[in-house]
């Protein structure tokens, strides 16, 4: 994989997009970029990060547009933006804000996977 400079914006819509399912390197780079950035910013800034990183994977996860597998390959990976957002919990509205992400996470992924089973089936 070459390493030039996309915005960010361009590889978020690539993985929303699906366009790139069979590169998951691509994912990959793009939850490790985003990670260093985070810690170069405040604890706002960084928190912020992580939630439009985390949103756009789930978004990602309940398109049933995209292929399955890429689908599957997001939702592999959705924890690493909670968790670094877990680690950065300071006041009671951010413990409430995780929890809510988490609690949106096992809900629409619990639906999801059925319907992603459901799918791999046929």
């Amino acid at each position: 994989m070459s390493h030039y400079l996309v915005p960010f914006s361009v590889v978020e819509q690539a993985i929303q997009g699906g366009q790139c399912a069979d590169s998951p390197e691509v994912l990959y780079h793009y939850l490790s970029t985003s990670e260093e950035y985070a810690e170069r910013l405040n604890i706002n800034d960084a928190v912020i990060l992580h939630q439009r990183v985390f949103n756009v994977l789930l978004d990602t996860v309940c398109d049933s547009h995209i292929a399955l597998n890429w689908r599957q390959t997001c939702l592999d990976m959705v924890y690493r933006p909670l968790a670094s957002l877990k680690r950065l919990i300071v006041t009671y509205q951010d413990a409430k804000a995780y929890f809510k992400m988490e609690h949106d996470l096992r809900t629409l992924s619990h639906y999801f996977l059925c319907s992603l089973e459901q799918e791999g089936s046929r």
